[in-house]
């Protein structure tokens, strides 16, 4: 398929001639949170959940790692490093949110795929997001079977 015929299926698809560009920042802070939020569930999980909200936690940062280095290669230059905490949200809130924002990402990560300098970054990125989200159904339904399994064993 040759660039224009490339490039009018994608405008069909997302309904929308050019390919998002601008403020990675949006993105970033939300990567930046998605992380905070895994390193906080880590530390009080099972073993099992533990090695999942580790492999999100990895995840995120190389995401992060990504977006600056779009910054930096674009001009945009790097922004000042945002730290941010957790929500005290219970476990399974948090990751319900965190599911749909990683569905958001992916779809953004998507839609930005038609930048022809990026492009490989944002399709690397976009995919990120789609494991985020496969382990975070994972890990919801785990947490589901277990609560139903004490409520259960209770009776």
């Amino acid at each position: 398929m040759d660039r224009r015929t490339e490039q009018q299926v994608w405008q069909r698809v997302l309904g929308q001639a050019e390919p998002p560009r601008g403020d990675l920042r949006a993105l970033e802070l939300d990567t930046l949170e998605a992380a905070a939020v895994y390193r906080k569930l880590e530390g009080s999980s099972a073993e099992k959940q533990r090695e999942k909200l580790r492999k999100l936690y990895d995840s995120r940062m190389e995401a992060i790692a990504c977006l600056r280095g779009i910054g930096r290669l674009s001009g945009s230059g790097v922004g000042k490093p945002a730290r941010i905490s957790a929500p005290g949200e219970p476990m399974p809130k948090a990751l319900e949110k965190r599911y749909h924002c990683a569905r958001r990402a992916a779809a953004e990560y998507t839609a930005r795929t038609m930048d022809g300098e990026f492009s490989m970054v944002f399709q690397h990125l976009a995919e990120l997001s789609r494991r985020e989200c496969i382990l975070l159904a994972e890990l919801l339904g785990e947490w589901s079977e277990q609560a139903h399994g004490k409520a259960a064993s209770r009776r």
